[in-house]
C-alpha cells in the first residue's frame, strides 16, 4: 500500500523559466493503484548525490479528464535538490519512483448542484487548486467557478496556457482574475498579493460571488493561507467546511513556546510501540520524550511511509488502534480524521505504555 512504483516520464516541459510540467504514464496494470481524487499529490523518491530524497508535488489533472498520465508542476527552489533536478536534468522516458496518490484537499460534487467555487492561489499553489476547480466544472454543469491567481508578474504565471484554454472551454462558467505583485497593472485592484484587504476589494468588484455560500480552495504561502482562511471563517462567516486549504510547507508557529510547554507537560514514560505496515507488525521501545514515532521507526529501518516530516502532508498518516499519543503539529488532517483516531506519526509521541498504530489506512 505504501510502496513506490517505477513510472516513466512522458512529458518534461518548461512552463515558466523557473517551473516545469512533468507527467508520468500510468500503465494499465497500475490504474487502480493510481486512481486519484482532485487536489491529491504524488510522493517521489530519488537518489541525488548518494542521498535519498523524497518530495511531494500536487497533481494538476482532474479525474474527469480521464488521462492515462498524472502531471505535476515543479517550481525551482533556491538550493532545491529535487526541484533543481526536475527543472534542469530530468528528461523524457526517465524512470521515477512514485507512490500512489494521497491527500484530502478536496470536496464532493453532485451533478444537480448549483454552486460557486472560488480558487485562491499564489505561485505553484495553482496545482491542487486548478485540479479542484476543473473537477467542479466537469462534475457540476450548473455550477460556476472563479480563480484569483497571484504571481510576481504575468511572465511568472504558471499553467497560463491551460487556464486560458479552460476559460474558453467552459464558456463563461470560469472567470479568471490574475494579480501581479511586482509589476504595474492598468487597474490597481489587480496589483499586490491575495490578502484579506485585497479580497474585500475583489469581492466588492465581483459582487455576484455569494461569499458565504461559496466553497473556497486556497493554496500558496503559509502566511497567505492562514490569513485568508481566518478572514473567510471569522470575518465573512463562511462555514469551515467550505474553506479548504493545502499547506506546502509548515506555517511559522506564532506560539511555539505554548506548544513546547504542552510537549513538556506529557508524562515521561517508556512505551512499547507496535506499527502495522502492509499487514506486517513491527515493535520497538520508545521514550515519550525522545524522537517521534516516525523517526524511531526510520532509525530502526522500518518501511514506514513519509515525505515532509513537518506535519504538512498525509504520507505518514496512521490510525491509533491502541493506547494514546501526543501529536505536536497537524496541518494536514481534518478535525473529523483526528476524531476518528488518525494521526501524523512524524509528530507523534507515545503517552501510554502500549501503543499500536496502523499505517494500512
Amino acid at each position: 500500500m505504501n510502496s513506490f512504483y517505477k513510472l516513466k516520464t512522458v512529458k518534461v516541459q518548461k512552463d515558466t523559466p523557473d517551473a516545469v510540467n512533468v507527467a508520468v504514464e500510468i500503465p494499465e496494470e497500475l490504474k487502480d493503484k493510481f486512481r486519484f481524487k482532485q487536489g491529491q499529490y504524488l510522493n517521489f523518491r530519488m537518489m541525488i548525490n548518494g542521498n535519498e530524497e523524497r518530495r511531494s508535488y500536487s497533481i494538476c489533472n482532474a479525474p474527469s479528464e480521464k488521462n492515462n498520465t498524472l502531471e505535476v508542476l515543479v517550481k525551482l527552489l533556491e538550493n532545491g535538490k529535487v526541484s533543481g533536478y526536475f527543472n534542469e536534468h530530468l528528461h523524457m522516458d526517465e524512470i521515477l519512483e512514485v507512490m500512489p496518490p494521497m491527500g484530502g484537499f478536496n470536496t464532493s460534487y453532485h451533478p444537480t448542484n448549483v454552486k460557486t467555487y472560488v480558487g485562491l492561489a499564489a505561485g505553484s499553489g495553482i496545482s491542487p487548486v486548478l485540479s479542484n476547480i476543473k473537477e467542479s466544472l466537469y462534475q457540476e454543469p450548473n455550477s460556476n467557478a472563479y480563480l484569483f491567481y497571484s504571481n510576481r508578474s504575468m511572465s511568472h504565471v504558471m499553467k497560463k496556457a491551460e487556464i486560458d484554454k479552460l476559460v474558453e472551454t467552459f464558456n463563461g462558467r470560469l472567470k479568471v482574475i490574475y494579480l501581479v505583485s511586482r509589476e504595474k497593472h492598468e487597474d490597481p485592484i489587480f496589483e499586490g498579493r491575495i490578502s484579506p484587504e485585497k479580497l474585500d476589494l475583489l469581492f466588492e468588484r465581483y459582487a455576484d460571488i455569494d461569499v458565504k455560500e461559496s466553497t473556497f480552495f486556497i493554496c500558496g504561502p503559509s502566511e497567505m493561507i492562514k490569513g485568508i482562511a481566518d478572514y473567510l471563517k471569522k470575518d465573512k462567516k463562511v462555514p469551515a467546511i467550505q474553506v479548504l486549504f493545502e499547506y506546502f510547507t509548515a506555517p511559522d508557529e506564532e506560539n511555539t513556546e505554548e506548544m513546547s510547554d504542552e510537549f513538556k507537560a506529557i508524562a515521561n514514560i517508556e512505551s512499547m510501540v507496535t506499527v502495522i505496515i502492509d499487514d506486517d507488525e513491527y515493535s520497538f521501545h520508545l521514550n515519550s520524550k525522545k524522537e517521534s514515532i516516525l523517526d524511531k521507526a526510520l532509525k530502526d529501518n522500518l518501511p514506514v511511509p513519509f515525505a515532509c516530516k513537518g506535519g504538512v502532508c498525509c504520507t505518514c498518516k496512521a490510525e491509533v488502534l491502541e493506547g494514546e499519543v501526543f501529536m505536536e503539529k497537524n496541518y494536514a488532517l481534518t478535525e473529523e480524521e483526528v476524531a476518528r483516531g488518525y494521526v501524523l506519526t512524524c509528530q507523534c509521541h507515545p503517552t501510554t505504555n502500549v501503543v499500536m498504530l496502523n499505517y494500512d489506512v
